[in-house]
């Protein structure tokens, strides 16, 4: 956690220390290199067909993943039920909100890839939408070749992930306040597994509600402050060697997103928008069960 320390320290001496007009140098530079990058990625300016490629290349990543890590193919498919956070549930609820979370995600990211190719706010923001839910929904019928089975509380977290990205994205006055995030630290033990995207046991997932979207308060100190609720579990891997356990938090920390918006430096506020560093908030926990 002490690297959370140091970068929070690090953006905050970028943000508030450094000459404006080095900055905003430094700034360009880097939001320059980051656009070729992101041009490159692209392929293509035609809408039509990059949304095909988009879509091509996330489906084909997940299917080659759950080949690789999920056992796909080796059971005829079926539908199962995994329960939602009961006690008994195979990972305390923490891969209902990592559907969730994973499908916000993609549905963001794949948005603002239509976006870039000149489609406007709201069509790009559907579109990124769907795309997200069609890749989940291709993974949760690879599940359904595997152990774990087709989960129908995978598909409604996943639903809910699309519909909440394009209902942030496409009305910028409730963008400008709610970030949807993952914190993430490996556990120690998590190489057994060797999935990353299974080690619930380091993994938060919260909504963090930022001062700064108010206007007045935009460019304040106040406007660095954020409020945050989460949800995670621990003990529910196999490798885990910590008891079972559901928790729900709240939290006070600075904004980090904020702070990379007010540095100037697009990919910083990019990446804080959806990736939260441990140590870099007060947490109170509510509500826990065993």
């Amino acid at each position: 956690m002490k690297y959370s320390y140091i970068l929070l320290i690090l953006l905050i001496l970028l943000v508030v220390n450094v000459p404006k007009g080095h900055s905003g140098e430094f700034a360009d530079y880097l939001n320059n290199k980051s656009e070729r990058v992101n041009d490159w990625t692209l392929m293509t300016d035609t809408p039509s067909t990059g949304l095909v490629v988009d879509n091509l290349l996330a489906s084909a990543a997940i299917t080659a993943w759950g080949f690789e890590k999920w056992a796909w193919g080796t059971a005829p498919f079926h539908i199962s039920s995994e329960g939602w956070f009961e006690a008994d549930s195979k990972t305390g609820g923490s891969d209902k909100t990592g559907h969730f979370y994973m499908t916000y995600l993609l549905s963001r990211v794949l948005a603002a890839r239509m976006e870039d190719r000149a489609w406007s706010k709201d069509k790009a923001s559907l579109a990124g939408a769907l795309s997200g839910l069609l890749a989940m929904t291709v993974l949760e019928i690879g599940d359904g070749t595997s152990p774990y089975g087709f989960s129908y509380e995978d598909f409604i977290a996943d639903s809910l992930g699309a519909l909440l990205a394009y209902g942030i994205r496409a009305y910028p006055a409730v963008d400008n306040f709610l970030d949807i995030r993952l914190e993430y630290w490996p556990t120690k033990s998590y190489r057994q597994s060797g999935d990353l995207t299974t080690d619930y046991s380091g993994m938060k997932h919260l909504v963090a509600f930022r001062l700064g979207g108010f206007e007045r308060l935009k460019d304040s100190l106040w406007g660095l402050i954020e409020l945050q609720t989460g949800y995670y579990s621990r003990g529910y891997r196999s490798y885990d060697t910590v008891e079972p356990s559901r928790n729900v938090y709240v939290g006070l920390g600075i904004s980090l997103s904020e702070l990379g918006r007010r540095s100037g430096v697009n990919v910083l506020s990019n990446i804080f928008e959806f990736y939260q560093p441990g140590g870099t908030y007060v947490e109170g926990v509510v509500w826990s069960g065993h």
